[in-house]
């Protein structure tokens, strides 16, 4: 089973629904006029999921969602993904193998994905001029992040270790775990694992993550609008197909998809004013799984972003909302988030089923 099988079918193939990017473009308008802090600036997509599961036909509609911006932590749930996939491609492998041992199981990753990952890795990490040799030629610490599985369901499982990285990573939303996470993989088969998957188009748009949240890996930059260059960067439109695969179940697989969404089920709120962006408990719109930035530009000034599976409990829907580029200008997080929450209800109210 190869490591490396190809972009994935883009969920969001068809182009924007006209009804629901009419009602996200007249309400930025509005709040934009009502001089509403970010209105101009803030990126968003917002997909419809129910109804349209597996589908390359999920409605959407999108502002600035083509711009490359500094994301923050939001693009740790890149690391997360990559991981998991490494997990059921080596799983793959030793099942298919007939492999039971880890120095079994070890020497064919060894074998099979080192020279797949070397014809994969990005010019922009081979290229690096602020990357030194041994960043742009790493390979994964399979011993760090595998180990034999224990369970009914994967014959090579995720060690303790990066167990409990994704736990501190993804659910207590904190940076050690993301840089044992990072280092476990390497920047050439995790960002050539994002390119060969369809999520950054191998120059200067998509998800890109090429930094290791401790600065003990130098980095590797590309550009972007919100800032002068990036190590961890998104546009909204690719890290929103990404969560609609989520979201599908088709993110390396069902199993792998569930365990990846439990992760983000658990998250804990940074934004404990607001409940990620604004909406209550128990009101009708809930954030059911999500996953946030905060982080400084070059400015010094904070920057928030967000990914979301939001549950609109009224119609029985759900949809992704992935934002970015909302700056900190001094104000409570609830005027700073509310311009938010109403561009991305007036989206989702604007679907018709």
């Amino acid at each position: 089973m190869p490591l490396f099988t190809g972009a994935y079918p883009d969920p969001l193939a068809s182009a924007a629904d006209a009804t629901m990017q009419s009602a996200l473009k007249a309400k930025r308008q509005a709040l934009s006029l009502a001089g509403a802090p970010n209105a101009g600036n803030l990126a968003m997509t917002v997909v419809v999921l129910t109804g349209f599961e597996g589908t390359r036909q999920h409605p959407w509609a999108g502002l600035r969602e083509n711009e490359e911006h500094y994301a923050a932590s939001l693009v740790k749930i890149a690391a997360m993904y990559a991981a998991f996939d490494l997990r059921a491609s080596a799983d793959q492998l030793a099942t298919a193998g007939g492999l039971t041992t880890w120095p079994q199981i070890e020497a064919a990753l060894v074998a099979a994905f080192n020279p797949e990952i070397a014809a994969h890795t990005p010019a922009l990490i081979s290229g690096s001029p602020s990357l030194g040799a041994q960043d742009k030629t790493r390979r994964p610490d399979y011993s760090a992040v595998l180990r034999p599985g224990s369970g009914p369901d994967f014959t090579v499982d995720f060690t303790q270790a990066q167990t409990d990285a994704f736990e501190n990573m993804m659910v207590d939303q904190e940076n050690p775990g993301a840089t044992v996470t990072i280092h476990g993989l390497g920047y050439p088969y995790l960002d050539g694992k994002i390119a060969d998957d369809g999520f950054f188009d191998g120059t200067s748009h998509g998800v890109w993550l090429a930094g290791d949240y401790a600065q003990q890996w130098p980095a590797a930059r590309i550009p972007c609008v919100n800032d002068v260059d990036t190590a961890q960067g998104t546009t909204t439109r690719h890290l929103a197909k990404l969560m609609t695969l989520l979201a599908d179940d088709a993110l390396v697989g069902p199993l792998s998809s569930a365990g990846m969404k439990d992760l983000m089920a658990r998250a804990g709120n940074f934004f404990p004013d607001t409940s990620p962006p604004i909406w209550p408990a128990n009101g009708r719109f809930s954030a059911t799984h999500g996953k946030v930035g905060i982080g400084p530009l070059k400015s010094n000034q904070l920057v928030f972003s967000e990914a979301l599976i939001v549950h609109d409990t009224v119609r029985d829907l759900r949809f992704v909302v992935v934002w970015q580029n909302v700056i900190d200008q001094g104000l409570s997080k609830r005027k700073l988030f509310e311009p938010v929450a109403a561009l991305a209800e007036a989206t989702m109210n604007a679907f018709v089923p």
